[in-house]
């Protein structure tokens, strides 16, 4: 990724003033990051397309062309911007946890970032229960951007990720930290968007954070949460939802 590219890049997500190495700003990069930047799998799910992970292509479609992703796309795109300002980061492939009852397979692309000998977990791809700033990845119980959350080093070698969640404590990520190749993230991103029984080819999906909150799609119900209040909206028809992709996501989508 080019200067020019870096610098386009955070006018995307209205972080200019965050291109020194800290850990204040990769807090603040990837906040803005995910209030700017929506998780989405309309590809996917409408056009059944399998995304492409190639660096000119998801530049040109989350950056020019003001889309999101889901979690492949943005995590490998933030990866190479973080790379580019000269952090030491690296991919690890996660297993997500959230609402499950056995163990599911690896889903999901994480990134770990090497700062200030410390290991800090990163993540634009998740959204919802996900942290929202950077998690040391250190044992025990840590407040990441107002939510709590816990690191477990199990037996195993893996690291958990456990959110609070209505005063109980929630599996949310497992990952073994150990740097995947981006080629392997190529079969994980295949698997997941042309697999038939995947919740991206099930459902259309949309998220984004907010200031106050979050928005979510589901389908063609708008979910809202703002300042602890909850509203709801189900698009009618296709004309509908292509104006509420617009007006609430920021994206140009369906025709």
């Amino acid at each position: 990724m080019t200067k020019e590219e870096v610098k386009t890049y955070l006018e995307r997500i209205d972080c200019k003033d965050a291109e020194e190495i800290s850990l204040k700003n990769l807090a603040q990069l990837i906040r803005a990051h995910l209030e700017h930047i929506p998780f989405e799998d309309l590809d996917v799910f409408d056009r059944g397309e399998t995304p492409s992970l190639n660096e000119k292509a998801l530049f040109h479609k989350v950056v020019e062309n003001k889309r999101g992703g889901y979690c492949f796309e943005l995590n490998i795109l933030f990866r190479i911007l973080l790379e580019a300002m000269g952090y030491s980061v690296y991919s690890v492939a996660a297993r997500v946890l959230w609402n499950k009852e056995s163990l599911p397979p690896l889903s999901h692309i994480g990134l770990v970032v090497c700062l200030e000998e410390k290991k800090y977990f990163c993540d634009v791809g998740y959204g919802g229960p996900g942290p929202k700033g950077v998690t040391e990845l250190k044992e025990g119980k840590q407040t990441v951007a107002g939510e709590d959350f816990c690191i477990r080093h199990l037996e195993e070698g893996d690291i958990l990720i456990e959110r609070r969640h209505h005063g109980i404590w929630k599996a949310l990520l497992q990952f073994a930290d150990r740097p995947v190749r981006k080629v392997d993230f190529e079969l994980l991103n295949f698997y997941f968007s042309q697999n038939p029984v995947a919740a991206f080819k099930q459902h259309r999906i949309v998220n984004l954070c907010t200031p106050q909150g979050s928005k979510a799609l589901m389908d063609m119900e708008l979910t809202v949460h703002e300042r602890g209040e909850v509203k709801k909206k189900v698009y009618k028809d296709m004309k509908e939802l292509k104006k509420g992709l617009e007006e609430e996501f920021g994206i140009r989508f369906l025709q």
